[in-house]
């Protein structure tokens, strides 16, 4: 099951990401988290050492892992919202994947993996949708099930709707300081995507006593509101650079992680409307722009007879 926070920027959602990848690393045996923040600061959080592999700095070899052997695209290129066909190769949740054993950094039951920051040569040139096109085309062909966790920590503000991953997730959730500037973010994201604001939910950041929470309470329904994060000189600390500091702040807010851990493990994801919907996005923006740039129809001839619930038994 999928998880992806967003907020604000700086409202601590990588610090809460990390928090919870480690209390749910200690929960299962393997965990997948995605760093698709612009930032890229989850391997600091999470400690983990170890050479990155930029996604983003592999999308040919990526879309040809994942292409596997179909044969339905012809000469087509695969673009990051082209459905998977029978005889596509999907990533599992698991440490012989091949995909993850190659770009995934592991510590202990953590498997991570980083889209990749901006580099001086995208200056003026690049947004950062273009880097996530691997990372997306892999979520469309990640067939993770109802034990796995894939955590991914987004980047900062309403971008996802402009893309395939505000369908991608089975919960989101928000972290949303205690102003209006960052309840505002949380609000926007509902309002252009009614379809998932029953999965998407807040966790109340740097609160401050009662007063914060009942403006947090003004915004938020209570069935939406997950609970409060303190400051906590826990966080300070590791947040002035002392790493050991994150497994304190992990063990302060269990209780708040357990609920969170709960939550999405009673999500139930139905596989035809993901389908349906990256279908319908695809087609929607190779009308747009892509068929026009390839000058190809890139929607036509796939495999229709393709659904998830074929492949991932």
């Amino acid at each position: 099951m999928r998880i992806a926070y967003l907020g604000k920027g700086g409202s601590g959602k990588t610090t809460i990401s990390a928090g919870f990848i480690r209390h749910a690393a200690s929960k299962k045996p393997f965990v997948l988290a995605i760093d698709a923040d612009v930032n890229a600061h989850l391997s600091t959080a999470l400690n983990v050492n170890g050479e990155i592999k930029q996604l983003s700095n592999a999308l040919s070899q990526l879309c040809e892992h994942l292409k596997g052997k179909r044969t339905d695209l012809g000469d087509k290129p695969m673009i990051m919202t082209t459905p998977p066909s029978l005889s596509s190769t999907f990533v599992r949740c698991h440490e012989n994947d091949e995909l993850l054993k190659n770009y995934a950094l592991r510590q202990d039951s953590i498997n991570l993996l980083t889209v990749g920051k901006y580099e001086p040569t995208d200056v003026g040139s690049a947004c950062y949708h273009s880097k996530l096109s691997g990372t997306v085309s892999l979520l469309h062909h990640l067939l993770d099930g109802k034990d796995d966790i894939v955590v991914v920590d987004n980047t900062a503000g309403t971008d996802t709707v402009a893309t395939s991953l505000w369908f991608a997730y089975d919960m989101h959730v928000f972290v949303v300081e205690p102003t209006a500037k960052s309840a505002q973010v949380y609000k926007d994201f509902i309002a252009l995507a009614p379809e998932v604001a029953d999965q998407t939910f807040v966790i109340g950041n740097k609160v401050e006593g009662s007063e914060d929470e009942e403006f947090l309470r003004s915004c938020v329904s209570a069935d939406k509101l997950l609970g409060f994060v303190p400051h906590s000189r826990h966080l300070k600390r590791f947040e002035q650079g002392k790493v050991e500091a994150l497994q304190e702040f992990q063990n302060e807010q269990t209780l708040l992680f357990d609920k969170v851990l709960y939550t999405l493990l009673q999500r139930k994801r139905d596989w035809s409307l993901y389908l349906k919907r990256l279908r319908s996005t695809h087609s929607r923006l190779c009308r747009d722009w892509y068929d026009a740039y390839y000058g190809q129809k890139l929607d036509e001839g796939l495999d229709e007879a393709f659904t998830y619930e074929a492949v991932a038994g």
